[in-house]
């Protein structure tokens, strides 16, 4: 009896062992449970702060270093700068002086041209021959008669200036006698070579006058001239003036004029005066009734892409103490009506600015509300940042989109 009491108590403390070991292995898996739950909230709350971290206000965007360096892109401070008043309006171009010459035919008769590619545009060289007047079946004027004259008195002219000079040297002839012979063979002489260096067998010769291109052919082949009446005028394009009227009302103002901004045509840009190597000529003093408008004029170089009679867009620039702040027009976007541009206040952050716009001098605008002095804007590729702003990243092949 006694050994089954003491076999029923050590059944019931390995019963109770077992039970304290499975609950005590239990508590351990719960609170190891508990300990990846804590670390999983603990990843997750970094998580949420690396976001918060990298997220962009709604009014800026993030453009990065490698997006800027796959467009032309470019910053720059924001400054204040002497802003004149700006008068937009449009100039012809027409040559300057000494850079075109009209060729005049020096007898009467039929013109020839001296090839096929006498026509508006053609390059020309100085002395190249261009017509040819033919003058031999016409009583008056007759090219033929009058070279083969100038031809008899310069040889007459020759031998009696040889003939006296001889004669000199024996003290037979005075010495002003053969002075007065010199001067006829001379003056013989130049009228020879005048009618030579201007005439072939076939009638007088016109040559071009400079080198340049021929701006007007006012003869046709086989047409009459009279002598003395222009028959080409060649210039060389390269010395422009531009001539704007303006109306009376901004007379007070051309006395300050600095300088001017040229449009150039065919999307060439905008150039200033100085890069074109130009200069303010003048502007009239006076206007009358037939045209009321005031000329001002401007001397330039011409790039290449001007053509004389053609009209341009000039923007005209006064001189002013007035500072105001202005930025290149290429860093101005305009969205629904309003004109905003792109402040860089972090090294790959850009906040999209609102801005009241002033004049504009085809380069640069007056900013009269939204910018201050010491800011850094977008002045170059303003347009890609928008694109980035509305597709959340740029599109590496948009730099070559033209």
């Amino acid at each position: 009896m006694k050994c089954k009491i003491v076999i029923f108590i050590a059944l019931g403390l390995c019963l109770g062992g077992a039970t304290a070991c499975h609950h005590e292995h239990d508590h351990e898996h719960k609170h190891e449970h508990h300990h990846h739950h804590d670390h999983d909230h603990d990843h997750e709350h970094h998580h949420d702060e690396d976001e918060h971290e990298h997220e962009v206000p709604a009014n800026c965007v993030r453009f990065t270093e490698e997006q800027s360096g796959i467009v032309d892109f470019a910053t720059e401070e924001v400054k204040l700068e002497r802003c004149g008043q700006v008068i937009q309006t449009t100039a012809q171009v027409t040559s300057a002086a000494g850079d075109e010459q009209v060729a005049a035919a020096r007898a009467s008769g039929v013109v020839r041209f001296a090839g096929n590619n006498i026509v508006e545009g053609a390059s020309v060289k100085k002395g190249q021959r261009l017509f040819t007047i033919e003058s031999s079946g016409m009583a008056d004027g007759n090219m033929t008669v009058r070279y083969q004259e100038a031809a008899a008195n310069y040889q007459a002219a020759e031998s009696e200036y040889e003939r006296k000079s001889e004669l000199a040297k024996d003290r037979i002839v005075s010495k002003a006698e053969l002075e007065r012979s010199r001067a006829a063979y001379e003056s013989a002489k130049a009228a020879y070579d005048n009618l030579k260096g201007n005439f072939s067998p076939s009638g007088s010769v016109v040559n071009a006058p400079m080198s340049g291109y021929v701006k007007t052919v006012n003869v046709r082949n086989g047409g009459y001239v009279e002598a003395g009446q222009a028959v080409v005028t060649v210039s060389q394009n390269k010395d422009l003036y531009l001539r704007a009227e303006l109306s009376p009302r901004y007379y007070a103002t051309l006395k300050n004029i600095k300088t001017a901004n040229i449009e150039l045509p065919n999307g060439g840009g905008v150039c200033s005066l100085e890069e074109l190597k130009g200069a303010f000529v003048s502007y009239g003093k006076a206007s009358d009734g037939n045209n009321p408008l005031i000329p001002v004029t401007f001397r330039i170089q011409n790039c290449g892409d001007l053509i004389t009679g053609s009209f341009v867009k000039i923007y005209i620039i006064s001189e002013s103490d007035e500072e105001q702040i202005a930025v290149a027009n290429d860093g101005i976007v305009e969205e629904m009506g309003n004109n905003f541009v792109f402040v860089q206040v972090e090294p790959e952050l850009y906040e999209k600015r609102l801005v009241t716009l002033g004049g504009n001098d085809g380069k640069r605008t007056v900013v009269t509300k939204g910018l201050k002095a010491g800011e850094r804007v977008v002045t170059k590729g303003a347009t890609m940042v928008k694109l980035a702003q509305g597709a959340g990243a740029l599109d590496p092949h948009a730099g070559h989109v033209h």
